[in-house]
């Protein structure tokens, strides 16, 4: 899939004395999270830190000289694309504020639907702002909080924060990681030794060697320090409702929810994607990399051979986090090629995650018929996009979604293939689960919109704020 993109990753260590390759590592691991832009800020305790960030890849943000720059012992990290608002330098996180002598950085993913209300409020108390970020609304409100021990600043500055984040924090003597109430993003806590971790997916503990200790639950968060590791609660009541793009797309395979691994639900969508739709075929191939699981599943359930037919190159990034149409439809021309032997004179179903803009897909299928395929037949390992989201994806305009632009008839035609069928709502549910938010399908959000929602599309047009 490649029409909507969430994410940035975050990352968080305590306790170790390569605590910059520590966080270089850990979001290495979350690169697919975001690729425009990377930074951290490590500290050694008493308020001394050092800080970097730069655009690009995390390989390209940090070289030897700059993690040798970074000496402590703790630090958080992130890797960011943009949701809204610009794409300046000054935005790329974490972001970091002295106040009395005393730092607090912040790092964030999700995304703050209240955030020009608070921003307004905030400014009429004497706040300059100096970026775009809806982050900064919390940084802030984390200072405004009083002359208070960080777990009070975090519980009193985050109360009346609307939306998702899953944050990490970084203060003269720790580190902080805490989830929205709702858990619309993803937060895992981690052990390697004496070091403790904080990351957006499991996957980035595992390149560390630490052992993966729980899910954050929402609406909890840990401190820890030299006393060692605090557990808090926000002020706000938790009702879990967890992205379910996490388990369809933006997660990595290898990341673990709820005990499972991603991959495990993907060949469950697949299969489930077969049940409801089968198809006479003689091959089943995804769009690598995130549909290659459903495919995987939808062939196993189907009993047709799965092969490998389009391949990826890697260096391009990701078209669902290029920001702008016109890069998207690029990306996907130096991405993709196929391996014309495995479908001339072939029927094949393609499976893919998702369609939202249908960019990618049209594409595909164009090479496909160039490459002699005789029949294509498109499924969808998720229902049909409709809604736009604001916890933190990239769907700011629903006329963008292909399912909008078309009556279901005309979806086929429009993309090439000979047929097109998506997964249920049904199906979905009860592959990921009650407790997810699937409002981009459905249209029920967890969560009332309607009264910033005038706001929400104003900030993005004025770039009021930017995605994180």
């Amino acid at each position: 899939m490649m029409g909507l993109r969430e994410k940035c990753g975050v990352f968080g260590v305590f306790g170790s004395p390569t605590a910059a390759r520590d966080l270089y590592l850990g979001l290495y691991a979350q690169q697919h999270r975001g690729q425009e832009s990377a930074g951290m800020v490590v500290s050694s305790g008493g308020g001394r830190y050092g800080l970097h960030r730069s655009l690009g890849l995390v390989t390209q943000a940090f070289s030897e000289d700059t993690l040798n720059r970074l000496p402590g012992a703790f630090g958080i990290g992130h890797v960011r694309y943009s949701t809204a608002g610009s794409e300046a330098e000054k935005d790329i996180q974490p972001l970091e504020v002295v106040h009395r002598d005393r730092i607090i950085a912040v790092a964030h993913n999700g995304n703050i639907i209240n955030a020009r209300r608070l921003k307004e409020d905030l400014e009429l108390k004497g706040s300059v702002f100096r970026t775009t970020s809806d982050t900064e609304v919390i940084l802030h409100r984390i200072v405004r909080a009083g002359d208070v021990a960080p777990v009070k600043k975090i519980q009193k500055g985050l109360l009346g924060v609307e939306g998702a984040y899953s944050l990490v924090f970084l203060f003269n003597d720790g580190i902080a990681a805490v989830r929205d109430p709702m858990g619309f993003r993803p937060l895992y806590l981690g052990k390697k030794g004496a070091a403790i971790y904080f990351a957006s997916e499991t996957c980035a503990f595992d390149i560390l060697g630490a052992d993966h200790v729980s899910e954050i639950a929402p609406g909890d968060g840990f401190y820890v320090s030299e006393k060692g590791v605090e557990p808090f609660r926000l002020l706000m009541p938790p009702d879990e409702k967890i992205c379910s793009f996490e388990m369809i797309y933006f997660s990595r395979p290898d990341s673990l929810f709820k005990g499972r691994s991603i991959h495990s639900y993907r060949i469950q969508l697949g299969r489930r994607l077969h049940e409801e739709h089968p198809v006479d075929a003689d091959i089943v191939t995804g769009i690598p990399d995130s549909s290659n699981s459903a495919a995987l599943g939808y062939a196993m359930a189907s009993g047709i051979p799965y092969d490998i037919v389009l391949i990826r190159s890697h260096y391009t990034g990701r078209s669902f986090i290029a920001p702008y149409q016109a890069d998207r439809d690029l990306s996907v021309r130096k991405k993709f090629n196929t391996i014309p032997d495995t479908v001339r004179g072939k029927r094949v179903v393609v499976v893919d995650d998702s369609v939202v803009r249908g960019t990618t897909s049209k594409k595909i299928v164009h090479l496909l018929r160039e490459r002699g395929a005789s029949e294509i037949h498109l499924r969808i390992a998720s229902p049909m996009v409709r809604f736009p989201c604001y916890f933190g994806i990239d769907m700011p305009d629903r006329n963008d979604f292909l399912a909008n632009k078309f009556p279901a008839d005309q979806l086929a035609r429009h993309l090439g293939v000979d047929s097109i069928k998506f997964l249920s709502p049904e199906s979905l549910r009860e592959v990921v689960g009650e407790r997810t938010c699937r409002a981009c399908f459905t249209g029920n959000y967890p969560v009332d919109v309607t009264n910033d929602l005038n706001c929400i599309t104003k900030s993005r047009e004025e770039h009021l704020y930017v995605r994180i």
